[in-house]
């Protein structure tokens, strides 16, 4: 990812290893709603848990960063939009999957298509090309659909506003992070959790929320969701998408969407009306469309 003087590509892995590495990914954060649900039930909010959790990842990264600094000095402010725009992120998601439907909220988030399209073509001046077009209006026709389209169009819970805003942060990382060309792969990985600290703190000042008195269970479970479950997610996501193409790595992804979808049903209890099925499908397919290959 790099360029002239900047820090070498990662080594070669197999094919396989990167495959099974994405794959993993895609269950774990599938699955992340169920401690996220298991802690709200504790009386611990989204901001809480960035304040706690991701703060504990965040703290272990400072020396990552510190180690890598003479890599991303020159890319200092890139680093720092990666950070905050991936926490805003994450924090938002959290937010949106503990307050609302999980079905609902992982297909809203997953609009990803058209955000990545329409700003890689404002600020990257990528080519909108046809098929990417395409991708963009079939995500936006399917979540019209989810929200139930027409004359009963739903209005927004804060759930649904906190699942979009989610894409559209990660799709500005996701642009910051297409923009740096120096800064090493594990400063990039490890500085979302210091985003996510710092974000959640913002939240919890703006909108305070009264702070439960979990017990020592609760905290257990808080600090293996956060080195288990977080830091292990994000290792096994950032091997498989640094060794393994870019449109096959967002294909595998869609992994964590039919994981979230199929367990919510079957474990969580929630159930799908014809609409959301319908609109679901369209946006799986514009992601997919979206991954399929290069552009003409």
């Amino acid at each position: 990812m790099g360029a002239a003087g900047c820090s070498a590509l990662p080594a070669p892995a197999p094919a396989r290893l990167a495959l099974a590495s994405l794959l993993a990914s895609g269950v774990v954060w599938g699955l992340s709603w169920w401690p996220l649900k298991h802690f709200a039930a504790a009386g611990l909010t989204g901001n809480l848990i960035g304040i706690t959790a991701y703060a504990l990842v965040g703290l272990a990264a400072l020396p990552v960063l510190w180690r890598e600094r003479a890599a991303w000095r020159g890319e200092g402010l890139l680093l720092m939009q990666i950070g905050l725009f991936f926490g805003a992120a994450n924090i938002a998601f959290t937010n949106a999957l503990m307050m609302g439907e999980v079905v609902r909220a992982m297909l809203l988030f997953y609009l990803l298509p058209a955000w990545g399209a329409l700003g890689g073509a404002l600020f990257l001046r990528e080519r909108l090309a046809p098929r990417r077009i395409a991708a963009v209006l079939l995500s936006l026709a399917g979540v019209f659909v989810i929200l139930g389209g027409g004359a009963s169009f739903q209005a927004f819970s804060v759930a649904d506003a906190a699942a979009l805003a989610a894409g559209l942060c990660y799709t500005a990382a996701g642009i910051a992070n297409r923009r740096a060309t120096c800064i090493p792969v594990a400063s990039r990985t490890m500085v979302s959790f210091i985003g996510c600290a710092l974000v959640a703190c913002i939240g919890q000042l703006l909108l305070p929320a009264p702070l439960p008195a979990p017990g020592a269970a609760t905290w257990l479970l808080l600090v293996l969701f956060a080195f288990v479950w977080l830091l292990g997610g994000t290792l096994l996501t950032t091997y498989g998408v640094t060794h393994m193409q870019a449109s096959r790595a967002s294909v595998l992804q869609v992994v964590e969407l039919l994981v979230a979808v199929a367990s919510a049903m079957l474990v969580g209890g929630e159930l799908l009306t014809l609409k959301e099925w319908t609109g679901g499908a369209m946006v799986v397919a514009a992601t997919l469309l979206e991954a399929g290959g290069d552009d003409d």
